[in-house]
């Protein structure tokens, strides 16, 4: 597969990798969720980097309006979360929401 690295703090053997920087994987690197995006050869349209594709939302705001959503079980919109926080996902739901917020507003 190929992706294209979104975000800093991915680091190689010679240092952070630039933003932009297109690589070929073998698989998801799952370590660098929220930093990279999929150009091809993903499989299914699913984008690795956000979620996007299974009908999940793919963008921190959206996933921010799943928490309002009194339709929305704790532990789907924790899930989604997960997705663009990674293993940093805090447990609380108003701690998941200050980071949702917190990387709404990253450029």
């Amino acid at each position: 597969m190929k992706i294209r690295i979104t975000r800093g703090g991915i680091f190689g053997k010679d240092g952070e990798i630039a933003v932009g920087t297109e690589l070929d994987v073998k698989e998801e690197p799952k370590g660098w969720v929220g930093r990279y995006e999929v150009i091809s050869g993903g499989g299914k349209g699913r984008d690795f980097a956000t979620g996007a594709g299974d009908g999940e939302p793919k963008t921190a705001a959206e996933v921010l309006e799943m928490a309002k959503d009194p339709n929305v079980q704790f532990m789907s919109f924790k899930a989604a979360a997960t997705k663009l926080l990674g293993d940093k996902t805090p447990a609380k739901k108003d701690e998941i929401i200050a980071a949702l917020e917190d990387l709404a507003t990253q450029p």
